[in-house]
């Protein structure tokens, strides 16, 4: 990637594992002088994940970095102390804030893709924290759920939403869905016009072989939550091995729900590798490189927020050209279905399948056409619209 820096400062917050999603990450440290990265851990990964992480870089390359404090707790708690983490994080960015200023001078830029982190980056703009404010606009999370306590949380959580959104000095969106939307409820007026920009690839410059083996590996990459619709593979199983005993499932992520899955895999037909969560990207890449397909079931419940979002690891699969298995469920599966990148099913075991079944019999054609797909969205081009 060519670089092209300029003089400015950044502060940029994210939280684990999606810092460098669609290698967003990768891009400001090439485009900005200073950038200084806030990750803060939201879902416990694994025991060896590294702890909430302040760093500092100059000219791309890293020059500090410090622990951040994390609110003791537990998996099963961590949801209901929310409001207690939030403002421990608040007082965080807060207090370095102050405290890098006198070092480093007033950021330039505070870029963020959270509804609450966006409000703390207008509240530190207003007391002079910072320059200006950019929210890239990842999620929204439907007011429906089947626990009060989620909804009130979401509820909360959108109290911070539309002064964010109404706050910030530029506003990019994810997708349609997600601009449509503030605009339809009166956050945003109607006819403005808002940068749209998904998650980006990387498509690989090696060639990719165009074969599949006997033994076919499957790959889900991502946190293990029941939502991410990783149930259907164990549903499918026996189906699958009577088409196929040679399928391995590749499980990447740790997450609330990884005993659960455990558990299910221990009486499952098929082989199921857990590699748990790997901060490594290299790592990570080396394990999609030598699958064969991509999954994304994602439950299509009213509640999930994935229906406003832009999954990154479907980008991430396509990145080594694996054809996708997903729902319909996001904007982006509109794009797979067109582009026969994959297969766009119904959310059931028969479908998964039969799937499966129809992209082993085309696979070079699958493959040929999630290549180009990944190609269409490589993100050094697709980002520089979100700073412009």
């Amino acid at each position: 990637m060519k670089s092209e820096k300029n003089s400015k400062s950044i502060i940029y917050v994210n939280f684990a594992p999606y810092e460098n999603a669609g290698k967003i990450l990768d891009f400001i440290l090439n485009r900005f002088t200073t950038v200084i990265v806030y990750s803060f851990n939201f879902h416990r990964l694994s025991p060896d994940q590294k702890p909430s992480r302040l760093t500092i870089y100059k000219q791309g390359k890293q020059i500090y970095w410090t622990k951040l404090f994390q609110t003791p707790t537990t998996v099963n708690l961590a949801f209901i102390l929310l409001p207690i983490r939030s403002i421990v994080l608040f007082l965080q960015l807060v207090f370095h804030g102050i405290r890098l200023r006198k070092k480093y001078g007033k950021p330039d830029l505070f870029f963020t893709v959270n509804a609450f982190t966006a409000w703390c980056g207008n509240f530190m703009k207003k007391y002079g924290l910072v320059n200006e404010t950019i929210f890239w606009v990842w999620d929204y999370y439907p007011p429906v759920h089947e626990s009060k306590m989620v909804m009130f949380m979401r509820w909360l959580y959108w109290q911070f939403d539309k002064p964010a959104a109404m706050q910030a000095d530029r506003i990019v969106f994810l997708n349609r869905h997600l601009k449509n939307l503030r605009q339809e409820i009166g956050v945003l007026p109607k006819h403005g016009t808002y940068p749209i920009v998904g998650i980006g690839t990387n498509p690989t410059t090696q060639t990719i072989k165009i074969k599949l083996l006997k033994t076919s590996h499957l790959v889900f990459l991502g946190v293990l939550k029941r939502i991410q619709g990783l149930d259907i593979f164990f549903d499918s199983a026996k189906g699958l091995a009577l088409y196929n005993p040679n399928i391995i499932l590749h499980v990447i992520g740790g997450g609330p729900d990884l005993d659960y899955y455990r558990k299910r895999a221990s009486s499952c037909p098929l082989t199921v590798i857990f590699h748990g969560y790997i901060k490594n990207e290299k790592a990570v890449d080396a394990i999609i490189r030598k699958c064969s397909i991509g999954i994304a079931p994602y439950v299509p419940d009213k509640s999930n927020c994935i229906y406003y979002s832009d999954p990154s690891k479907i980008k991430r699969y396509l990145n080594f050209g694996l054809p996708v298995i997903t729902t319909d469920v996001f904007d982006f599966s509109k794009d797979i279905a067109r582009t026969n990148a994959g297969i766009v099913i119904p959310y059931g075991s028969r479908y998964f399948i039969n799937a499966v079944k129809i992209i082993h019999k085309r696979y070079r054609f699958y493959r040929e056409n999630a290549q180009n797909l990944a190609k269409k969205y490589t993100y050094t081009r697709l980002y520089k619209k979100i700073f412009e």
